[in-house]
């Protein structure tokens, strides 16, 4: 393999490389992000369950 060619496929080693890691982070910030989101949903419906529980037992009071 010539000098050139060595060269030349280090940089596009070098380019996939960088490229990689950018979807990785890129996709780590997604994970990140949805991982609050379910975080958020899971708090809702524990509010949500909480309020239907009071609901029903109201219910039960009369």
């Amino acid at each position: 393999m010539a000098e050139g060619e060595e060269a030349d496929l280090s940089e596009k080693l070098s380019g996939l490389l960088e490229e990689i890691k950018s979807v990785m982070e890129s996709r780590k910030t997604r994970i990140d992000e949805l991982r609050s989101e379910i975080e958020q949903i899971e708090q809702q419906n524990s509010d949500l369950e909480t309020t239907i529980a009071d609901i029903l037992s109201s219910f039960d009071d009369k």
